[in-house]
């Protein structure tokens, strides 16, 4: 679960330099990240740079799928709750200093450890006691993880993890120094001389805020490097499309996602961009403690005065599919070959429903929008983002009577605020960890720090962990398919467009891997004639 920039990967600041000569690559990340901490990050943003300096016992391949990383190997249980990951021999951090099967434990420790704060610390409860550790109801050592030697990892677990490999593979699991991390939890990740890394990358430096960028460097100690066939990324910020596309035409650019929407059509057709699928649902999220928006009548108002049809056709453009659900295209379903969307049907109609939408509105007690509170939309800042909520208002006047009012905050203010609850309506996107319906459905959880709309529906709650615990493919997937009938029904979240990603790369480099889940991995990148 990784927020990113709505609307649409919208992201990115200003290039001056052209790309020097040699094996060094220029992508256009975008925004400067809140953190780059495994542990604390919950943005796109920070989790590409994180998968290109670290890397975990698994690591993605090119077709999305976990293989061996610093793990060459691993033992399974029969019952499927006790994995022993053997790794490899002379793994190394970038200081040069070994990495052990410690360092592993550490990271998970820190993940669960509720002073942390990492939002993603629900994930770890599948590890025998973690969750009771995390709220205090058992010791340390009584989490089940233990590294008996330097070269072996044992987890225990509560639960059987259908996606363990896939969590093996994510930042947060990834390796921990606690020996540099504990005296400076908060700011270790800022800077190079404290952000040591295992991966085929590290931080060479990270200029902060406008023009800003990230550079990263081939990592000498890790294990792979031989295969790592480019010297440095150079992750800029240039968040104006425009800007962007313009310093790609000029070479200054050699990977980007960050096009015009006018232009996106064109520039598909002609084959200047490709389309990629990507597990990403660009929603609005409702905060259902704040009224109005406890009445799901007026939520589901909201949602059916928007017009889905009209924004994938004359506003974001670039091939976006109207969101019919909570979860998006290109998920497995009951049977792997099968779909889970289609299997899960329609929830919401593309075009807009403006008499229900009325009719629900009055049944509120809000007539033609008569007595409707001051309400406000907030959003981050971007060209794209303030186009949406523009978009948003006027179908919400011209449906509903009721005039929203529009907010914009920076990106790292944004974040902040949408955690600590502090908005009626906020944009959200969100890319899908795994190829899985629970890597959306679990935030909606009421014990998920990540459950930013405050939904709280004990059904939903029982339905999701059954599908925790379920071995069976079949009946896991159904508990999903009802946990996701629940949350259309609450809409603590209303659901606009299925993302496609359009990229534009030079001629000048090939093998970036750009993920469904939108992770950009460079660690099989070339640059052409050098």
């Amino acid at each position: 679960m990784k927020k990113i920039l709505t609307a649409l990967i919208i992201m990115l600041m200003s290039v001056s330099a052209s790309n020097a000569a040699g094996k060094e690559i220029v992508y256009n990340l975008g925004i400067d990240p809140q953190t780059i901490d495994p542990a604390l990050n919950t943005a796109l943003d920070g989790a590409i740079v994180d998968i290109n300096i670290f890397e975990g016992l698994l690591r993605i391949n090119f077709n999305n799928e976990p293989e061996p990383g610093c793990a060459e190997s691993w033992d399974i249980s029969p019952d499927g709750l006790k994995w022993t990951f053997h790794l490899r021999e002379n793994l190394r951090w970038s200081d040069g200093k070994p990495l052990t099967a410690s360092h592993f434990r550490d990271g998970i420790l820190r993940l669960i450890t509720p002073e942390t704060g990492a939002a993603y610390a629900y994930m770890g409860f599948f590890i025998k006691n973690s969750e009771a550790f995390y709220n205090g109801k058992a010791e340390l050592n009584d989490v089940g993880i233990s590294a008996p030697d330097d070269k072996t990892l044992i987890i225990e677990l509560e639960r059987f993890n259908p996606l363990m490999l896939y969590y093996m593979a994510f930042p947060s699991f990834f390796p921990a120094r606690m020996d540099i991390i504990s005296g400076n939890p908060r700011a270790w990740a800022a800077k190079p001389e404290t952000l040591i890394s295992n991966g085929p990358f590290k931080l060479e430096s990270w200029t902060h805020g406008s023009g800003g960028e990230i550079n990263i460097v081939k990592n000498p100690e890790y294990w792979d490097a031989e295969n790592v066939k480019i010297d440095k990324v150079r992750l800029v910020m240039i968040e104006d499309s425009n800007t962007a596309y313009a310093s790609f035409k000029g070479g200054r650019i050699d990977f980007m996602s960050t096009i015009p929407s006018l232009m996106k059509p064109l520039l598909i057709k002609k084959g200047e961009a490709e389309v990629s699928h990507s597990l990403t649902v660009i929603h609005c999220l409702f905060n259902v403690t704040r009224k109005p928006f406890d009445d799901a009548r007026v939520r589901r108002a909201f949602s059916l005065a928007v017009d889905r049809k009209i924004l994938t056709d004359k506003i974001v453009l670039g091939g976006h599919l109207p969101a019919t659900g909570a979860v998006c295209y290109g998920i497995p379903g009951t049977n792997a070959s099968e779909d889970f969307r289609t299997e899960g049907g329609e929830f919401i109609s593309p075009r807009a429903d403006i008499e229900e939408a009325r009719r629900l509105l009055a049944e509120a007690g809000y007539p033609d929008g008569k007595g409707f509170p001051n309400v406000t939309y907030k959003y981050s800042t971007s060209k794209g983002g303030k186009m949406l909520a523009e978009v948003l208002q006027g179908m919400w006047k011209t449906a509903l009577g009721i005039e929203v009012g529009l907010s914009n905050e920076e990106w790292k203010v944004f974040l902040t605020t949408t955690h600590n609850g502090d908005f009626d309506i906020a944009s959200f996107g969100w890319v899908m960890d795994f190829p899985d319906a629970a890597g959306l459905l679990e935030i909606f959880m009421s014990n998920s720090s990540n459950n930013e709309s405050r939904h709280n529906n004990p059904e939903f709650d029982s339905l999701m962990n059954s599908a925790a615990v379920e071995r069976d493919r079949v009946k896991r997937i159904n508990y999903l398919h009802e946990a996701e009938k629940i949350l259309m029904k609450d809409l603590p979240v209303m659901p606009l467009y299925f993302v496609s990603s359009a990229v534009m790369r030079s001629s000048r480099v090939k093998g970036i891997y750009l993920s469904p889940t939108d992770y950009v991995i460079f660690r099989g990148a070339e640059v052409l004639g050098n």
